[in-house]
């Protein structure tokens, strides 16, 4: 059946819709927001309430092709990167014509106004009565409109009001000056790095922001794959040199320095040429000036690889490297660490993408660093790896629960114990006694079985001694009549 969207459902199925949406917000929201930083990968059992929450962002024409893709191809753990954007962008829409502010200037979310809401399709019968009457009409508390409206409540954290006047819809010049408060907080906290301290640094830097070469066109979403669309939005995440200079070495930021004047010489000396050989100058005089060309493109290129790979390793160590971490917050006092990992992984998915050997010099700079740091990373990636190879063990569906592979699940069983703990690891306990449970059965049957295959081949047995017995019997009595 076709995905239908959230606007063409009943009330009743907007009301079942919100009720699971809300119940997957509220039990894992943290880790929706874990997932979204990328930080820690997806787990394996938590698989079905993520594939259920992209089931529901398909109700979203905004998400629509992006879940729909994800349910297709199953890389749901490639793609929860996206799922907090998805769901501010659901609750931005589901607040829509339900959240107002009161006398107080609270923000609240009313419940049962006196004007409903505007639906789609057409008004019920009391709707149409009340209208006749000249009446407004007034919901009643247990209907499924204003239950759905009290769960949207609930997820947006709003206070209810039971009653009053529907908000009404905001004309342009609110909207527009909502943008532009929107717009002036998002320009107040891009440059918050250090906070408040850190105002001239966010200033020095935003100098220079007009320095670099301007963005190029892009194509028109729609004419984009998800693909293209992702790597146009990592390369306008990319900052200009100057304004990551402060995150680089000395010596480059050095080569950062003579940036401009390195364009500068490529401009001159590529329109130098140009002209030459526009005027019909000499071969030697043209090939002079574009080999100056080529060698000041060369060093001005070699200055962005050159910020590309380092920005990507600092992004790398800043996300495993514990001790560098110390080290450069206390190089960096006050630093907020979020927004440095925002701005540098743009660079880390661009220098992976194309040489995907980063991860590996990286550890082998920790290594060189910090040896006892690696050895602990190391084994926490063994740990990790034999973890998920005694879970792959236990969740295999393909091997029959037979005597020796309960044994072996038990065995297993508490060796995961002894990695995680008793805690940690008693959630998988379940699927150790479902496999015995079902070994019980399969025994229980299979003995009954051979229960009664023997019981059929002893009575068959003296079914063939009785039935033998009669036969000499009969043949005595036949041989004496016949001597007779």
């Amino acid at each position: 059946m076709a995905q239908r969207f959230y606007q063409e459902l009943t009330v009743e199925e907007q009301t079942r819709w919100v009720k699971e949406f809300s119940t997957i917000i509220e039990e894992h929201g943290e880790r929706i927001a874990q997932l979204g930083k990328g930080r820690e990968p997806m787990k394996a059992d938590e698989l079905p309430w993520v594939r259920d929450l992209f089931g529901l962002l398909c109700a979203w024409p905004f998400a629509n092709d992006f879940c729909e893709k994800a349910m297709r191809y199953g890389d749901f753990a490639l793609r929860t990167s996206r799922l907090p954007v998805y769901i501010d962008k659901v609750k931005d829409a589901l607040a829509d014509g339900l959240v107002m502010t009161d006398a107080s200037g609270r923000t609240v979310a009313l419940v049962s106004p006196s004007t409903p809401l505007r639906r789609r399709g057409r008004p019920s019968k009391e709707e149409v009565a009340a209208r006749l009457r000249g009446e407004a009409l007034v919901l009643p508390d247990h209907s499924p409109e204003n239950e759905k409206r009290r769960r949207i409540a609930k997820l947006l954290g709003l206070e209810v009001v039971v009653s009053g006047d529907a908000p009404r819809e905001k004309n342009n010049a609110e909207l527009a000056a909502e943008r532009e408060e929107k717009r002036r907080k998002e320009a107040a906290m891009n440059p918050s790095l250090f906070g408040e301290a850190g105002g001239d640094r966010n200033s020095e830097m935003s100098k220079s922001r007009n320095d670099e070469k301007p963005a190029a066109p892009t194509a028109a979403p729609q004419a984009m794959s998800m693909g293209e669309i992702y790597q146009e939005r990592i390369e306008e995440d990319r900052l200009r040199l100057h304004e990551v200079k402060w995150l680089c070495s000395k010596d480059l930021q050095e080569r950062i320095d003579h940036v401009r004047a390195q364009r500068t010489a490529f401009g001159d000396a590529a329109q130098t040429a140009k002209l030459l050989a526009d005027r019909g100058g000499t071969q030697e005089e043209i090939a002079l000036y574009a080999k100056r060309a080529e060698e000041a493109l060369a060093a001005y290129e070699a200055t962005y690889a050159a910020v590309d790979d380092e920005l990507a390793v600092l992004h790398k160590r800043l996300s495993i490297d514990q001790p560098y971490i110390e080290q450069f917050k206390s190089r960096f006092k006050g630093v907020d660490m979020e927004k440095v990992l925002y701005i540098t992984r743009p660079y880390y998915e661009k220098v992976r993408k194309e040489n995907p050997a980063i991860d590996a010099r990286v550890r082998l700079l920790i290594e060189q660093d910090s040896p006892e740091y690696a050895a602990k990373i190391k084994a926490e990636e063994k740990k990790k790896q034999e973890v998920a190879e005694l879970l792959r063990y236990l969740k295999r569906k393909d091997k029959p629960n037979v005597k020796q592979r309960i044994e072996t699940m038990e065995k297993r069983y508490a060796r995961l114990v002894e990695l995680l703990g008793e805690e940690e690891a008693k959630v998988y306990r379940p699927i150790v006694d479902a496999a015995r449970e079902d070994y019980e059965k399969n025994f229980k049957a299979k003995a009954k079985r051979a229960s009664k295959s023997r019981n059929d081949e002893m009575s068959k047995s003296r079914n063939d001694e009785i039935s033998k017995s009669r036969n000499v019997e009969m043949s005595k009595y036949r041989n004496v009549e016949m001597s007779k």
